[in-house]
């Protein structure tokens, strides 16, 4: 399935940040980062860009420490200081840091301007930062915001240079640390500057007009401290207001929002009428040890030993079925693998040698999804569901990974998820196999659907080997549906006999097995189907 501009420049960002060892998932729910995952929830694709540029730009450039706790959390009007002057701080680092993405954030950011123009002025401080962060976002190249600005027809000249003034040093600011001494300092400067503002006589106005030229000038140069004692002498600005809701009449000490990017994304997602977000499953844990540290750690089972008949009877048949793929016969031409033997025979004019074969790469990817919950037992018994699950599971990927032009992942699922292999690695020889614990069946190929729709490959198909059992088989149902709108096939791979409609598998392609050597059989009726 082609994929449109928006998922295509996702993507890129997405791939650029896994290179620097970050996890991206898309899932229910809110978007977040812990620090070395980012979560973005599930909405349109301009809506998950911004978000992700925004959580990217948190996670490698905020100190949470700094801007956070109990001074700010009880105080709402700082901690929106705050935030904006660090959104401003961040996003600039991150178009630095990926020029491609000033592209993303104009077109993202018109989300914002959609907020800000459907929103009423409250006569609190948010109303001032609002227009802070449309001026930060100005300076930092960013002129989608533009047409939005027209809306503060309030803000004095003397308003507007100190916006800039503070734009500029959140631009500069080294940390965290120093954007909250900064949203400080911004706060105090306003409430100064509101009470010199308060008309007082007729003479004071008639004053203004120079005087407002001089403190824009003091503003600009960054001198806060004259500024506030310039103000407090006497120095009005005597700007007549465009309207009612005028710089004078706001309240510094009252904000009614919370001001983060983040927080009005989800809520501008959440307001899309049309989307079916809220049954997508949200995201499950995810560990992130590697297989080296696992095996270092002695863990109390591997992978069992292969079945070498069924890896030779599965591997034998995926090769056959992608020569026949690549054989596309066109009048006397067939387009397979390139045999030089044949060539120098039809040259010669052999008769028995006209068909011609060039092999074309499958572009495919091919995520494998293991069953590790408590049902599924262990694998040292033959007889033990994960026993048939494991040897099937390495089966599938070993025999996928051979074929030119193919991709393979495979995971462990349970109450969490486990990354044994990523789409960029070989199978390790050996692989442990860990209990963990309930089944998050959907989370577990939201997770894994996440990785599939970031490929550039043509083809992408999702095996989920299981038991059938899931804690939630709505969130199957979520998760199925979701990853089937991007061109993710999904074939089940079932242990045992069970009630579809239980296992939200139903209405899906499913093999059923209940032993090994099953496998090929069914492998190759479900892949002759969709691949």
């Amino acid at each position: 399935m082609k994929r449109n501009i928006e998922q295509a420049s996702f993507a890129m960002l997405a791939h650029a940040l896994t290179r620097k060892g970050v996890n991206v998932t898309i899932a229910g729910g809110r978007s977040y980062t812990d620090g070395k995952r980012i979560v973005i929830g599930v909405g349109e694709w301009n809506a998950m860009i911004c978000s992700l540029l925004h959580e990217s730009a948190h996670l490698n450039h905020t100190d949470f420490n700094a801007i956070s706790g109990p001074k700010l959390n009880f105080n709402l009007v700082l901690k929106n200081a705050v935030n904006v002057l660090e959104d401003i701080r961040i996003d600039l680092r991150n178009i630095r840091e990926f020029p491609g993405a000033l592209r993303s954030y104009q077109a993202s950011r018109q989300i914002l301007v959609n907020i800000i123009e459907k929103r009423e002025f409250t006569k609190c401080t948010d109303d001032i930062l609002y227009y802070i962060l449309l001026v930060g976002n100005l300076e930092n190249g960013i002129t989608a915001i533009k047409p939005v600005l027209s809306k503060f027809d309030w803000v004095t000249p003397e308003l507007e240079c100190l916006s800039i003034k503070y734009a500029h040093l959140a631009q500069k600011a080294v940390n965290s640390d120093e954007v909250r001494i900064l949203a400080v300092n911004l706060l105090l400067e306003l409430k100064a500057m509101q009470q010199t503002n308060q008309p007082q006589d007729d003479q004071q106005e008639g004053n203004a007009e120079g005087n407002a030229e001089g403190n824009a000038e003091g503003d600009a140069e960054g001198d806060a401290e004259g500024d506030a004692e310039g103000d407090a002498e006497g120095k009005a600005n005597g700007n007549a207001l465009c309207n009612s809701q005028g710089f004078k009449d706001i309240d510094l000490e009252k904000s009614l929002e919370e001001l983060d990017i983040g927080k009005l994304l989800e809520a501008y997602r959440d307001q899309q009428s049309s989307s079916n977000y809220s049954k997508v499953p949200r995201p499950i844990d995810t560990l992130s040890y590697t297989v080296q540290q696992l095996l270092n750690g002695r863990p109390n089972y591997l992978f069992p030993a292969a079945n070498l008949q069924v890896n030779g009877a599965v591997s034998n048949a995926i090769k056959v079925m992608f020569r026949q793929r690549n054989t596309k016969l066109s009048g006397v031409t067939q387009f397979g693998e390139l045999d030089e033997d044949r060539l120098v025979d039809a040259f010669l004019g052999n008769p028995g040698a006209k068909n011609i074969r060039r092999d074309v790469a499958a572009n495919l990817a091919v995520g494998v999804l293991l069953d590790a919950s408590g049902s599924m037992g262990y694998p040292w018994d033959d007889q033990q569901s994960s026993a048939v699950a494991t040897k099937a599971a390495m089966a599938m990927t070993q025999a996928l990974e051979k074929q030119s032009g193919v991709k393979t992942s495979l995971s462990l699922f349970g109450e969490s998820y486990l990354e044994l292999k990523g789409f960029a690695q070989k199978t390790p020889a050996v692989l442990p196999y860990t209990d963990l614990g309930g089944t998050n069946t959907g989370s577990a190929m939201m997770e894994m659907g996440s990785k599939l729709i970031l490929q550039s490959s043509q083809k992408k198909v999702m095996f989920v080997i299981t038991d059938g059992q899931p804690d939630n088989h709505y969130d199957v149902v979520g998760a199925v549906n979701w990853v089937l709108q991007f061109g993710v096939v999904v074939l089940p791979v079932i242990i045992g006999r069970i009630d579809l409609k239980m296992s939200g598998f139903q209405g899906l392609q499913v093999a059923c097995i209940d032993n090994i050597n099953e496998l090929p059989k069914q492998l190759m009726q479900l892949l002759k189907q969709h691949i």
